[in-house]
């Protein structure tokens, strides 16, 4: 993570995915998918600077496929909803272009962005 703006273009790089094929399940409204997206990046964020911020320094263009593949884990395994499913709700739902989303994940982004820094 030499430069922490390239990071973090990479992180919004990442989570800009393809659009799956699969309905959204009726469970995951639009108030249910920023929960489970604030829920699972708080826990992905947390667990990637614990435990790999030293290890990923080498090739930042890691970190966004890490925090995302760990927070899509997390939905999957605490809340059982799959991959594509969760996906398809944050498309139609358009999750990341949602104010308290985005601030969400711009203060993560700048917590590691400080890390980096340091």
């Amino acid at each position: 993570m030499a430069d922490p703006y390239v990071s973090m273009e990479l992180y919004n790089l990442g989570i800009s995915m393809e659009q799956p094929s699969v309905a959204v399940p009726s469970e995951l409204s639009v108030e249910r998918t920023i929960e489970l997206v604030k829920g699972s990046n708080d826990y992905a964020f947390d667990l990637f600077k614990r435990e790999y911020t030293s290890q990923i320094s080498g090739d930042p263009m890691l970190m966004p496929v890490l925090i995302s593949a760990i927070a899509h884990d997390w939905v999957k395994v605490n809340h059982g909803i799959e991959e594509d499913n969760f996906k398809a709700a944050l498309f139609q739902h358009k999750i990341y272009e949602n104010p308290e989303v985005s601030a969400h994940m711009q203060e993560k982004q700048m917590e590691l962005m400080m890390i980096a820094m340091q």
